[in-house]
């Protein structure tokens, strides 16, 4: 009786745990030439996160650049809409491109999985009625994929609209990545775009207390299996 009296215990204070910000990037503070609304620079990236750890990366997008600046890649006016710190800033947009170059285009946000529980991750998203009309999220270890975490189609509205998708296929992943794909931007149209802002990823911690606790509970499991 004693015995699952203190299983149970464990097992209830086991599930404390203190929520924590992993990775935040929240775009106010990139620096581009002229303030917000101009494109990244080539040497933005890897854009690392503004709270937390973590860094964000792009791939398969046109390069075009003027000056070290990026044509079809734009921080346009930000919200507050999911703002850690009640601030708005700038944004990240891919545009279309010529002929939907960006078609297919990823933002990728890779960060330490590791020694947390309850991942998750939320950013806010608006659009323009030419922009991207899919939005893939997929999980990744390393090179591995674990799967899609979500895929929105249709095309965005004017207003910012707040996400969150669950990450827990990512618990524990130290090499851990979120790739947003956009796609089924309208080729006749350049300036067409999505744009994301306060993307943040949050886990669990798992409380001192209880970490010790599901140690010491191990002990006398393995005790009472010897004895």
């Amino acid at each position: 009786m004693k015995t699952v009296i203190f299983a149970s215990v464990i097992a209830g204070l086991a599930g404390l745990a203190n929520a924590d910000t992993v990775a935040n990037w929240d775009f106010n503070d990139q620096g581009l030439p002229g303030g917000t609304g101009f494109g990244f620079t080539t040497s933005d990236f890897p854009y690392s996160a503004d709270l937390g750890s973590g860094e964000m990366t792009i791939a398969n997008f046109d390069a075009t650049e003027s000056g070290g600046v990026y044509t079809y890649i734009q921080s346009f006016a930000g919200t507050t809409l999911l703002a850690l710190d009640g601030n708005s800033g700038g944004s990240f947009a891919f545009q279309n491109g010529p002929g939907g170059s960006n078609n297919g285009a990823q933002a990728i946000f890779s960060f330490d999985g590791s020694g947390y529980t309850d991942l998750e991750i939320d950013f806010a998203r608006r659009g323009t009625s030419t922009g991207p009309d899919s939005l893939v999220i997929e999980m990744f270890d390393g090179t591995t994929s674990l799967g899609i975490a979500a895929t929105i189609d249709g095309v965005q509205s004017s207003s910012w609209n707040a996400n969150n998708f669950d990450l827990s296929a990512l618990v524990g992943v130290a090499d851990a990545s979120v790739v947003f794909t956009f796609d089924g931007g309208s080729t006749s149209s350049e300036s067409g775009n999505n744009r994301i802002d306060n993307v943040t990823i949050s886990g669990a911690v798992p409380a001192p207390g209880a970490a010790a606790l599901l140690g010491l509970g191990g002990l006398v499991a393995t005790r009472r299996r010897r004895a």
